[in-house]
């Protein structure tokens, strides 16, 4: 282990002065310096700020068609306010000004209390259709007070005049503010973790193939070495992502006074101190845990080729704990969530998600963390064994459960 400095910094060196990965990283930044400066650029564009719409305004140019007499057109009038209405003769006339978008809707009224919405394209979220519905049984409300002989004034002032107010006592966790921070770090590890596994497999398995693994055993030793490439991809991970972080903060921060106050609101994001520490923790240790695994395997490969199918168990690993910790983001009292978080291959991501949403004691913290670093520990011992097999073996065997074994087995022999 005397030579792992030097092999951490030639190999962090080597994998930083890499092309694909200066250029990974300067595409990734200015995609990110771009889309934060986009707001920006359309206002200079634009020339003109748009004008600001009074909170609860609708927008849009409506069409109607009366299809019925028996509507007292100024009484629904009084309900549709505002609003940008066109009257049409006929239903046709109004199908055709939607479907060349002269008008955005349209509405056919049947009767008082029916009617059919025109809408050239509807979207996947596109929702349903409530100015109309309001509209309508405002005017329905209003006809039948009338017809009663009741102040319809003096009773909407009555109704409009009662307050209902009401607090919240959040007992446990409020992960209400947190969910899209959460959900971004889970995104950001997942993404980060399948990138560099899959990463330093190949790298391991490409330096076996071309034989420089040969050359580099006998000038270091093979823990060094294996220790050595995992923790220089782990830091380059790193190195990439925390300037993805701050190239984001910066374009944001240079661009957000041009942000609309609903993508102001939406980045308004904050999460608490304690909650940050347990997601550094048990993420970069399930990051490193996964690059031992993912090392060990690319070292008992021959060719590269065979790396991807031979990860392919890692990798669903990987998949189940995101899946998971997404799943679990609006389930915090599930049973899944609670055994998964102190099961190793899925608690560096599932734990950080629990402690998001519901209650974690001190104990089981810990409990999970020590399970976790243990595995981690011994995940990085059994890497060193096999990539010391790795070194000798050059067989065609794929199967990677019976080369594992293998290689255990062999060194616990010696």
């Amino acid at each position: 282990m005397k030579n792992l400095g030097t092999v951490y910094q030639f190999e962090l060196k080597g994998l930083l002065k890499k092309k694909a990965y200066i250029v990974t990283t300067v595409v990734i930044c200015a995609i990110i310096i771009i889309a934060t400066t986009l707001p920006t650029l359309l206002n200079a564009f634009s020339g003109e700020e748009a004008a600001a719409e009074e909170p609860g305004m609708i927008t849009g140019n409506f069409g109607m068609f009366l299809e019925t007499d028996d509507i007292d057109l100024p009484l629904l009038e009084e309900k549709l306010q505002g609003i940008d209405l066109t009257y049409f003769d006929t239903a046709e006339e109004l199908k055709d000004a939607v479907t060349e978008e002269t008008v955005s809707t349209g509405y056919i009224l049947k009767s008082e209390t029916a009617y059919t919405v025109l809408m050239n394209n509807v979207g996947m979220y596109s929702g349903g259709d409530f100015l109309m519905d309001s509209a309508l049984r405002a005017y329905a409300e209003d006809k039948a007070l009338l017809a009663e002989g009741h102040d319809v004034e003096g009773i909407r002032s009555i109704m409009s005049g009662i307050t209902i107010t009401g607090d919240t006592e959040v007992l446990g966790k409020d992960s209400q503010n947190q969910y899209w921070v959460v959900y971004m770090l889970i995104m950001a590890t997942f993404m980060i973790i399948m990138f560099y596994g899959n990463n330093v497999a190949t790298y391991v398995a490409r330096e076996k193939s071309d034989r420089t693994m040969e050359i580099l055993i006998t000038s270091s030793d093979t823990n060094s070495l294996i220790i050595g490439k995992v923790l220089a991809s782990g830091t380059a991970g790193i190195l990439q992502a925390a300037a993805m972080g701050v190239t984001l903060f910066l374009g944001y921060r240079l661009n957000s006074g041009n942000y609309s106050d609903e993508i102001l609101q939406f980045l308004n994001l904050r999460i608490d101190t304690d909650l940050l520490a347990v997601y550094i923790l048990f993420a970069l240790t399930g990051y490193f845990l996964l690059l031992f695994v993912y090392a060990g395997i690319g070292a008992l490969m021959s060719k590269v080729e065979d790396v991807p199918s031979a990860t392919t168990l890692v990798t669903m690993f990987v998949m189940a704990a995101y899946f998971i910790a997404m799943f679990s983001l609006n389930l915090p009292d599930s049973l899944l969530l609670k055994i998964t978080s102190f099961v190793p291959f899925t608690s560096f991501m599932v734990m950080f998600v629990r402690y998001a949403v519901s209650n974690v004691t001190m104990m089981e913290l810990v409990l999970s963390y020590g399970i976790l670093l243990l595995t981690a520990a011994v995940m990085a011992l059994a890497s060193v064994k096999i990539y010391r097999f790795g070194t000798l073996n050059y067989g065609n065997n794929n199967n990677v459960i019976k080369l594992v074994k293998k290689a255990l087995k062999d060194n616990g022999e010696r």
